[in-house]
């Protein structure tokens, strides 16, 4: 993708809007008899979901998402929603990281809608993104959970491509996360990241200059139970890995776990020792290919 490789200049002519990408996706899952069946699928532009046997496990469905694209840059936008219908049991992934490439000036949009019914189990866990120098992002997720149903968001984020030794130093990241149980607002939280990126970022009350981290949010009735399990994983207080932080809290039916690293590898290991404490979803068979 050569197109990386560029001067960045929001000057010079941006890409036609034909050419931009613009991609939607609707999954729906069924609860039926103890089992989770596939609903309503409808796929438009770059957006794709397959179903793979091989991710089955018990009674739960596993869909992955698959950008066609190859990734996301200025002036493209994706549009998912996924809906897990009363019973039904539901975990979505993502083929791959998905990458966001420098911008021309154009905000690249993304959108995700969720919705977890009566006793229904939803499991939003994608693997990465990663967010190229130079980028902009405009990323919104809401969701809406019945109280006696569950929901897991897993949500990754690189800030450059580390392994290059690249550095998110300039262009936009704009995140927002709205969470509703029972039609109220429970959980709100946003990211801005714009201006001079790399000083924000190496300030030690920021990031201190590591360059990954990510949010899990398990919302159901039983979430405060696993808070002393998710801490003992992750090894806190005092027991941390080399080149990770980690908090987490719990409240109001809720647990939250917040983790930094210095990279994408010591982000992973975490983020899989927490999916396993938790004890209400497995790692999607894909990020193991």
């Amino acid at each position: 993708m050569f197109a990386t490789e560029l001067p960045f200049e929001p000057a010079a002519a941006s890409i036609p809007v034909e050419r931009r990408g613009h991609g939607r996706l609707t999954v729906e899952a069924l609860g039926q008899d103890g089992r989770t069946l596939r609903g309503q699928v409808e796929e438009a532009g770059f957006a794709r979901v397959r179903f793979p046997r091989s991710g089955r496990r018990g009674a739960a469905l596993e869909a992955v998402l698959i950008n066609t694209g190859g990734g996301l840059t200025g002036g493209d936008s994706s549009q998912t929603i996924i809906r897990a219908a009363s019973s039904a049991q539901l975990v979505v992934t993502t083929q791959a990281a998905e990458k966001v490439y420098r911008s021309d000036g154009a905000l690249t949009r993304i959108a995700v809608d969720l919705v977890s019914e009566a006793n229904a189990s939803l499991g939003w866990m994608p693997q990465a993104t990663i967010v190229f120098d130079g980028a902009r992002v405009e990323r919104s997720i809401t969701a809406d959970v019945a109280p006696d149903a569950r929901l897991l968001l897993v949500e990754p984020v690189i800030l450059g491509r580390t392994a290059r030794g690249e550095r998110f130093s300039y262009g936009q990241l704009h995140d927002s996360w709205r969470i509703r149980r029972g039609g109220r607002l429970v959980y709100a939280d946003g990211l801005q990241l714009d201006g001079d990126i790399s000083g924000l970022l190496d300030r030690r009350a920021s990031a201190g200059g590591w360059a990954a981290f990510a949010t899990l949010l398990l919302v159901a009735p039983d979430a405060e139970s696993r808070l002393e399990a998710v801490r003992a994983a992750l090894g806190l207080p005092d027991a941390l890995a080399d080149h990770l932080d980690a908090g987490v809290s719990a409240w109001d039916g809720m647990l939250s776990v917040r983790l930094l690293a210095r990279d994408g590898a010591p982000l992973e290991v975490a983020i899989r020792r927490a999916i396993a404490a938790l004890g209400v979803a497995e790692v999607p068979r894909i990020w193991h290919s």
